[in-house]
């Protein structure tokens, strides 16, 4: 993105993390949501240990080079990038703060915590922790950017006759399964090979955001795999999710080892029509609390997986659909980025020395 010149009433800021393309893997959306209240230049890092060196020298330009006046890091595991940053070019540096990093006990989130303290501002999501960030780093100012939603991602007749062209033989009363692509190949054959072969009777797959015919061919060989799924290829948006959830009795996202967080884009899309979703506990710990947005199980059970999926689908239709319903209303009081990053601009402002003015305060 090429930022403005200096002396745009909108602050400079260089964010760090998560993916530039979608301006998404970092908070569901959060990356997109200030990129429309600032002046913003992403550098992409998902690790601190693949991605920290590139990562700073990217910055450090945008900074020394282009004159962004400060530093936001998506992910509180490359609070060390932040740290240098600051003490290399006195820019302030901020960090949105995840309950991994304060719970890991990997060397990664301990060097994280450490760094912490070297900041000048953290934004949480929760009370809880804002405790525990503050005891970690007691000099460290605390913002509670608590995100809300609003909108909900609403289907086009487009969307619901393509999906509705791809399920048009499935019987009445089948039981369907929604699955998304996974990040890792591995976790999509752990859930063929380990949770289907668990599962009682054989209800139908969905699996939707597969990349290509191709890559799915390679993952569901054989006559028997693929007459348990149904697939929908390419790019799967909220409003085409939510068309997919009115198909679906439940979703299962199979992640056997816990990598990446979710997205809450996806739970919002799936509140549309009130479906319960089943995933791994440290693959969207940071986004659902068990049994209150989600069933969470532990990464890599596969007995739990398909124990708990058997129990959702056992379930009266209406019930489930009663349980989906207070999952969506659980997800609606959280999950919107737009509040979180009006909280997180207005602090940036006063970071940089330049409060903002309110717009109708503005000069035309």
């Amino acid at each position: 993105m090429i930022a403005r010149a200096p002396g745009s009433p909108r602050p400079r800021v260089v964010l760090i993390g998560g993916e530039p393309a979608a301006s998404a893997g970092a908070r569901g959306g959060l990356a997109r949501a200030l990129a429309a209240r600032a002046d913003v230049e992403f550098v992409a890092a998902r690790s601190l240990l693949r991605d920290g060196l590139r990562a700073y020298r990217r910055a450090a330009s945008a900074v020394t080079t282009d004159g962004f006046e400060m530093v936001h890091l998506l992910d509180a595991g490359l609070a060390p990038i932040g740290a240098l940053l600051r003490r290399n070019h006195g820019v302030p540096v901020s960090v949105t703060v995840s309950p991994q990093v304060m719970t890991g006990k990997t060397p990664g989130a301990v060097l994280a915590r450490r760094a912490l303290g070297q900041l000048d501002e953290a934004f949480v999501a929760e009370p809880a922790l804002w405790e525990s960030v503050s005891a970690a780093a007691p000099r460290l100012a605390v913002s509670l950017s608590r995100p809300r939603a609003t909108e909900l991602p609403w289907p086009s007749t487009r969307d619901v006759a393509v999906v509705a062209r791809l399920m048009r033989d499935v019987r009445p009363g089948r039981l369907v399964i929604g699955v998304p692509w996974p990040e890792n190949r591995n976790d999509l054959r752990w859930f063929r090979d380990r949770v289907l072969p668990l599962l009682d009777g054989k209800p139908l797959c969905l699996l939707f955001g597969a990349p290509s015919r191709r890559e799915t061919r390679l993952l569901l060989p054989g006559a028997g795999v693929r007459s348990q799924f149904r697939v929908l290829s390419g790019n799967v948006p909220g409003p085409r999710l939510a068309a997919v959830a009115r198909w679906l009795d439940v979703v299962a996202a199979p992640a056997a080892v816990a990598e990446r967080e979710g997205s809450p884009e996806r739970t919002l899309a799936l509140a549309v029509v009130g479906v319960p979703l089943l995933t791994s506990r440290g693959h969207d710990a940071a986004l659902l609390d068990d049994e209150q947005d989600a069933f969470l199980v532990a990464p890599g059970d596969d007995r739990a997986f398909a124990s708990t999926l058997n129990r959702v689908l056992a379930l009266p239709a209406v019930q489930r659909h009663y349980l989906g319903e207070e999952f969506a209303r659980h997800a609606l009081a959280r999950w919107n980025c737009d509040a979180a990053a009006d909280v997180c601009v207005e602090r940036f402002a006063a970071l940089v020395g330049r409060p903002q003015i309110p717009v109708a305060l503005r000069a035309a």
